[in-house]
């Protein structure tokens, strides 16, 4: 039996959202709440079922991180891997060799839900686009005595490439 492309998007999102809440369920003690974590799979499920593959979108972060990370980049995505990122206060293209430092929606993700393997970790807060379900704000909170860690990834304006 064939199924169409809406049908296997629609079981592909209750998977994900199973997966994480049974996750999330099974640490009581952890960053992530079963609240939290029903809330991130149904981001990743609205970003799944996006109808687009390559994107832009523009990011930084708050850290102890090169300086050209924390002002505002956008960043193109193209087969999953960061092809592009271009500062926006200045216009400059950064280096291939420095494109690793960028995240993309789905890295973003992934270090969301490996959260709750951090052992220096107090709490994750995310928030997420209502429409693309991208995270806009996702803030990692540390444990008190933890100097030097923590930090915060932004994102906004999300878009299909050509």
């Amino acid at each position: 039996m064939l199924f169409d492309h809406d049908h296997m998007m629609s079981f592909r999102s209750r998977l994900i959202v199973a997966a994480l809440l049974g996750a999330a369920l099974a640490a009581c003690e952890s960053p992530l709440s079963p609240n939290e974590s029903l809330a991130l799979a149904q981001a990743e499920a609205r970003w799944a079922t996006r109808g687009f593959k390559n994107y832009a979108i523009e990011t930084r972060q708050a850290c102890f991180c090169p300086p050209e990370v924390t002002q505002w980049a956008r960043v193109e995505v193209v087969s999953d891997s960061v092809a592009r990122v271009i500062l926006l206060e200045s216009g400059a293209e950064v280096p291939a060799d420095q494109r690793g430092r960028f995240l993309t929606v789905e890295r973003v993700f992934r270090e969301i839900r490996t959260a709750n393997d951090q052992d220096w970790l107090k709490d994750v807060v995310a928030r997420f686009n209502p429409e693309l379900g991208f995270p806009t704000q996702v803030d990692f909170v540390p444990k008190p005595g933890i100097l030097d860690a923590g930090g915060a990834y932004y994102l906004r304006n999300a878009s299909a490439l050509p």
